[in-house]
């Protein structure tokens, strides 16, 4: 059964001084967890600017928590078990997770089971994850929604 995770953001905090923003790092801590179940992860980033903080963010992880990840199009043939993307560099290939950090509903969702997408606190924001919501329930996916306190 296709599902979705959304993590409804409780409460507003400022990016940290590498202008990362909580929902980014929470979706790196979701994407260290898939590894270690073993899934393979595609992260759908809104910009490259987005992919190249998550990839950095990734490289600094101590060595217990390292994933093996690269940006869209680098790295071996088939990728690695994170490939992280954006619209303009999008990956060819289907894995088990999509992690969506796109503000619009990605096009090619319907090929996945398993869906981590959050709801920010700015308004904005949190008015396109209503509009995803309801394309994602449209598309016949379960919805589940997990409030996390920022911190």
């Amino acid at each position: 059964m296709k599902k979705v995770i959304f993590y409804l953001l409780e409460n507003q905090t400022e990016a940290n001084e590498s202008g990362m923003l909580f929902y980014e790092k929470l979706a790196c801590q979701k994407i260290v967890k898939a590894w270690h179940a073993k899934q393979r992860v595609l992260v759908a980033c809104q910009d490259q600017a987005q992919a190249e903080r998550i990839d950095e963010y990734l490289w600094q992880l101590d060595t217990a928590s390292f994933v093996p990840h690269n940006l869209a199009g680098e790295g071996m043939k088939g990728g690695s078990p994170v490939e992280i993307c954006w619209p303009e560099k999008r990956s060819s290939s289907t894995r088990q997770l999509l992690i969506n950090l796109q503000e619009q509903f990605p096009e090619f969702a319907g090929v996945y089971y398993d869906i981590i997408d959050f709801v920010p606190v700015d308004e904005r924001l949190k008015s396109l994850a209503r509009a995803r919501y309801k394309l994602y329930k449209e598309a016949g996916f379960n919805l589940k929604t997990i409030p996390i306190t920022c911190e």
